[in-house]
Formats: C-alpha cells, sequence, structure tokens
C-alpha cells in the first residue's frame, strides 16, 4: 500500500513530540497522594447510548448507575468508524485533523486501499505470522499524540498500554510512545500479539497467557464448543431469534459454533462472537496484573477496546438476540475487570471512562417491516455495486464518447461512504478533477436515498446545511479524505452485502454514544448538553493534574468534584 513518504511522516511526529514536550514539561503537575493512581478507558465497539442501560447487573450497569454520565453525548465527526472513532477518543482532534478520516483511504495516484494502521517500515512488522504476510502495524500515519504521550511526558514514571480486539482500536487508543499495544490476531496460532514498533518479542507473561499454541489447547481451552444464547426469545427486549435479514455465515440462532472447522476457522469464529470480548477483557486483566499497573506513584493508563459488540452488532443488527446476550456478557467480564483495578490500585484510586467509537442502525429490512423505516429505498438497502457500476457508465458516457479502451480502470475509486477521482484517467483525458466529481455528485444526488453529497471543497470550508457540514468538515482530512463524500437518507444502508448492517453517517443513531466517568471526586449522576468523546481526553488530563497541548478540539467536560 502506497503511503506519504516516512520522512515526511517522522518529521511530523517529531514535531508533534516537540510541541508536547514544550508544553507540558515546564507545567508538569506534581501527583496528588491521594488522587487516581490508574486510569482505565474503556471503548465498546459500536455500543449505541441506547444501549447503556443502568439495569444491567454487571460493570456496564454499575457505570451507568454510579457515574456521571452525559447523556448528550455524541460524536461530532460525520464517518462513523472504528479507526477515527477511536482516535478522537484520547487526542482530543477531530479525526480530519488527527489524519485518521476513515478506517482506508484511497491512495489518489494508484486507487489502492490505505489502511489507518498500516505501516509496511520493516521496524513495525507484526509478531508471528501475519508479520511475514507484511501486515505492518503502528501509529505513524495518526498526525496525533495521545493522553498516555501527554502523560509520559508530564510523569516520566507513569506506564500506558492499550489492548483491543482490534488492532486500529489498540493502536490509535496507545498513542505514540506507549509502554504495550496488544490485539487480537487471527492468523494462526492466533491470540494476542504486537508490532516490531512496539517491541521485538512478547512478553513472558503474554506467551504465559496464550499457552500452548496446539489447536484447542492454550487460552482456546477455556472457549466453548457452540454459542448458546444466555437470554432466550422474547420478552426480553430483543427481536426473536432467527430474523431474516441477519448474516447466516455463522447461523442465525443460538448454537452458533466456536470450536469447529480448522484453526483459522475457528479464531474467526472467536472473532464474531462475544468470546473475542471476554479473552480482551481477561487478557486486559492479566495485563493489569503483570504490570503492576496503579501500584506505583504515578498514574497509569490501561485503555481497553472491546470489539465483539461491533461484529456481531454488523451481522445480527443491534436489536438481536445475539446482540444482547454479547453485550449481557460483556457486562459480566467488565464487572471483573473494574473489581481487578480496584483491588490492585485501591477503591477510590481507579478513573474510569467509558465510550464508544461509533453507533449502528437496525438491519434496515426490519425497520421497513416494522414501519420505523425513513429510507424512500424499498427494503432500505441501496447495493453499493450497483450504484458505482452505473456511476462508472454514466461517467464513461459522458468522459469517454469514443469508447473506454479495454480493460480501463474506474473513473471514481471508492472507500466506505467516500469517492475519489481516478487521476491518471482525468490526466490522461486531459479532464479537470473537479469536473469529474462535479458530474459524479450530480449523478448521485439524483439516486434515490442519497440525500446529499459534498464536495472536498465545501468539506474543506464546512459549506453545506446544518449540522452536517461541521460534521464533514470535521472528518475532512485535504490529503487523505475523498472527492465526494455521499450523505445517505437517515436509516438507509449503501453496503454490498443483501443482509446485516452498518454504521459510518452522520446521523445521530450513528453517532449517539456513551461517555461516562466514574471515580474519586466525580459526582454522580445524568448531565444534559453538548458533550463528546472528543472531550474525554482533555477530561482526563485535568483530573490527573497534567496540562494539554495547545489547539485542542476538546474541552474539558465538569465532572463534579474534581
Amino acid at each position: 500500500m502506497t503511503r506519504p513518504p516516512r520522512a515526511l511522516r517522522g518529521r511530523t511526529v517529531a514535531l508533534l513530540g516537540a510541541i508536547v514536550l514544550g508544553v507540558l514539561l515546564p507545567c508538569a503537575v506534581a501527583a496528588e497522594p491521594d488522587g487516581p493512581r490508574l486510569v482505565v478507558v474503556i471503548s465498546v465497539d459500536q455500543l449505541r447510548a441506547d444501549r447503556f442501560d443502568p439495569g444491567l447487573p454487571g460493570g456496564l450497569g454499575r457505570i451507568a448507575r454510579e457515574g456521571r454520565v452525559f447523556a448528550d453525548a455524541a460524536h461530532e465527526h460525520a464517518n462513523t468508524e472504528t479507526c477515527p472513532g477511536h482516535a478522537v477518543i484520547l487526542t482530543g482532534l477531530h479525526p480530519g485533523r488527527a489524519g485518521v478520516p476513515m478506517n482506508d483511504t484511497v491512495d489518489r495516484e494508484t486507487g489502492k486501499s490505505v489502511y489507518c494502521v498500516q505501516d509496511d517500515a520493516p521496524d513495525a512488522q507484526t509478531l508471528g505470522p501475519s508479520g511475514l504476510a507484511g501486515q505492518g502495524r503502528s501509529p505513524r500515519r495518526m498526525r496525533a499524540t495521545t493522553l498516555g504521550d501527554w502523560l509520559r511526558e508530564a510523569r516520566p514514571g507513569a506506564r500506558v498500554f492499550s489492548v483491543s480486539g482490534k488492532d486500529r482500536a489498540a493502536i490509535t487508543l496507545g498513542g505514540q510512545h506507549p509502554d504495550g499495544v496488544y490485539w487480537y490476531e487471527t492468523t494462526p496460532p492466533g491470540g494476542f500479539t504486537t508490532s516490531r514498533y512496539y517491541a521485538e518479542a512478547l512478553p513472558a507473561w503474554v506467551e504465559r497467557w496464550h499457552g500452548a499454541t496446539a489447536d484447542r489447547d492454550g487460552f482456546v481451552s477455556t472457549l466453548p464448543d457452540r454459542w448458546e444464547h444466555e437470554t432466550g426469545d422474547p420478552p426480553n427486549g430483543a427481536r426473536i431469534d432467527d430474523t431474516p435479514w441477519e448474516v447466516s455465515r455463522f447461523l442465525r440462532v443460538s448454537g452458533h459454533p466456536i470450536r469447529s472447522g480448522d484453526r483459522k476457522q475457528m479464531l474467526e469464529q472467536v472473532s464474531f462472537s462475544p468470546w473475542l470480548d471476554t479473552l480482551t477483557l481477561d487478557f486486559a486483566r492479566t495485563l493489569l496484573r503483570e504490570e503492576k499497573l496503579g501500584t506505583g506513584p504515578e498514574p497509569d493508563l490501561l485503555a481497553v477496546g472491546v470489539s465483539a459488540t461491533d461484529l456481531v452488532g454488523h451481522l445480527y443488527g443491534p436489536g438481536s438476540q445475539e446482540a444482547r446476550d454479547a453485550l449481557l456478557r460483556l457486562d459480566r467480564d467488565l464487572g471483573r475487570l473494574l473489581e481487578d483495578a480496584e483491588k490492585q490500585a485501591g477503591r477510590g484510586r481507579v478513573l474510569l471512562v467509558l465510550t464508544a467509537d461509533h453507533g449502528v442502525v437496525e438491519l434496515p429490512e426490519f425497520l421497513a417491516m416494522v414501519g420505523a423505516s425513513d429510507c424512500p429505498v424499498e427494503g432500505g438497502r441501496i447495493d453499493s455495486k450497483s450504484l458505482l457500476a452505473r456511476l462508472d457508465d454514466h461517467l464513461r458516457r459522458r468522459f469517454d464518447p469514443s469508447g473506454a479502451p479495454e480493460g480501463a480502470e474506474p473513473w471514481m475509486w471508492q472507500e466506505s461512504l467516500e469517492l475519489s477521482v481516478n487521476r491518471r484517467r482525468a490526466a490522461e483525458r486531459g479532464i479537470g478533477v473537479e469536473r469529474v466529481a462535479e458530474a459524479a455528485a450530480a449523478f448521485l444526488a439524483a439516486e434515490p436515498g442519497i440525500e446529499r453529497v459534498f464536495t472536498a471543497a465545501e468539506m474543506a470550508k464546512g459549506e453545506g446545511p446544518a449540522p452536517f457540514a461541521r460534521l464533514y468538515a470535521n472528518s475532512f482530512d485535504p490529503e487523505r479524505s475523498g472527492d465526494l463524500a455521499v450523505q445517505t437518507a437517515p436509516t438507509c444502508v449503501l453496503a454490498p452485502y443483501p443482509a446485516g448492517t452498518s454504521h459510518g453517517t452522520p446521523h445521530l443513531y450513528d453517532r449517539a454514544v456513551p461517555v461516562a466517568f466514574l471515580g474519586p471526586g466525580i459526582g454522580k449522576g445524568v448531565v444534559r448538553g453538548r458533550a463528546a468523546p472528543v472531550d474525554i481526553a482533555p477530561t482526563l488530563a485535568g483530573a490527573i493534574g497534567i496540562p494539554v497541548p495547545p489547539g485542542l478540539d476538546g474541552r474539558a467536560l465538569p465532572l463534579g468534584g474534581l
């Protein structure tokens, strides 16, 4: 994959580090003797705000009941995806400024997809078999530092770790210079790995956690053969099991396979089940204990991204029996992590925040069936492959009047809900990029289910109808964003697959997420009014007494007694 020159990326990170060093060191605040010893950041992938239930009996419910809950919190960017959603949490910057506008962006010259944490440099090679396939990972593409970086600069004794089921979540939460970052790997033998950017080898405690690597030994031995739902059918707050339009890849009913097939298949089945989160949180508890976090003179930081909620949600939808069962299991597992953290650091010495990277829309066909769809397209699903084929045919008729050469590339490249003009095709025809983009925008805007198409010029200037213009401007990166951003009508799903659901739009169901704090001196209760995950980093920095870099997009939220 093609990326900006490494030297340029290095200068960018070095400059950021110099800015942070200059701001933090002269202003370092002495650690409070009775302040937090441990900061825990929990991001629950795809957890919509309306699923954050104080009635849950475990960790999620406890945070909702005992914490300070910002009930109107929502992301303030348009591209509601995992990488940008996690990047804002601890950078305090909107995704465009952080250099993470989407999970994947398009190299404008080659049309190749560029992953947000991809790094092909030898010193970023992933440890283990996947590293041999060139799957390097690092935070170098992220043009920002995080709370962990600020903490280590201000308090040299502090330690910073992150872990997640997804590499992009762990890496963006971990920042530029953490002590350790780990993520789940489905390449056999599987388990949790890291890259050479962080370490030359996995610590001994990680290898002990994995145990033997033979099939169904080690950490795999703790898994059941099947995922049986504990919650039963309605009435239990979820729709009936085996709802049409759920993805059938791992069955649509209770009894989903976990330990079946070869090891590769088994590891993938785990990742689409609640046991991915169970393993992630068990790994985080082991990390907490083995690294002795929260026991030193300076506050430590542990960031945890739980990912199964997203993978399960994509297959079955947020109102499914599977999603409910996964949430109940997560609630229980998260309670165990909180207990361990408070036991180790001391009750009243743990500062915790819980949030999510994005929300999700219900299965569009189900919404249509129950009369809750706002999408003008029958069934609520727009076939992206068909739409792109028709768009390319339109552009070929417009700009290739004599016919396109055999095997010609498409006029536009697509990633998620953004499109980029094929610069090579435009140059061959002597046509300006803006002209092609305008023709494509006009075509797309006339399509059913497409509410608005924003051009790069509009996104750069924040032009267009409120509140969407501001949201797209906050997502826009002039070097990496597409030439067009497609805004679908509410509840429409633009995707190439005929089942399941997705996210990625600026609509509130994709942006509204929990933001809740729990810890010493934090006022309990529900707070109304504007709040966003981009506020979390400056809020935590203030709570532990370290200054923040200038020019953040987020602001410190009121925490009551702190």
